[in-house]
């Protein structure tokens, strides 16, 4: 049972790392992630991330599907508002699990069907989420802004 807990929280530290690594990746030595400055001033339009250009809201509520063109999610990166409800539905031919930090919610049950709903926390940042059936290979991200 000991080393059940020391291999879930090796897995945790490696995870955070490589999402601390992959969120400072980017094109001529930029940082691609979540701002966290505050401050007050005036403008207009809401939004964050860009898409060629494009600025994309967050949203209330998503879906994201698990399983459907093998072991993936889709999408498997997304972006919402603080407290939104994300849904996981599974399409899968192959068992699957989702799995966030023990800080956003306890992991779903291992299932080929069914959905699966995860209340965000109301704190900004990114959550990375995967299925510990299939690993990094089968992950995913919430970004809450």
């Amino acid at each position: 049972m000991k080393d059940f807990h020391v291999r879930r929280r090796a897995y945790w530290m490696v995870m955070s790392l490589f999402l601390t690594v992959a969120g400072c990746i980017g094109e001529s030595g930029t940082g691609y992630g979540i701002s966290t400055a505050t401050g007050t001033g005036t403008g207009t339009g809401t939004g964050t991330g860009t898409d060629g250009g494009n600025v994309t809201p967050p949203v209330a509520t998503t879906s994201v599907t698990v399983g459907e063109s093998g072991n993936v999610f889709t999408p498997p990166d997304i972006v919402v508002s603080t407290g939104a409800t994300v849904t996981f539905t599974w399409a899968a031919v192959t068992f699957h699990n989702v799995t966030f930090g023990a800080d956003v919610a306890e992991p779903s049950a291992t299932q080929i069907t069914g959905t699966f709903e995860v209340s965000m926390p109301n704190v900004r940042g990114v959550y990375g989420y995967l299925c510990t059936l299939h690993g990094a290979a089968m992950s995913g991200s919430v970004s809450v802004e």
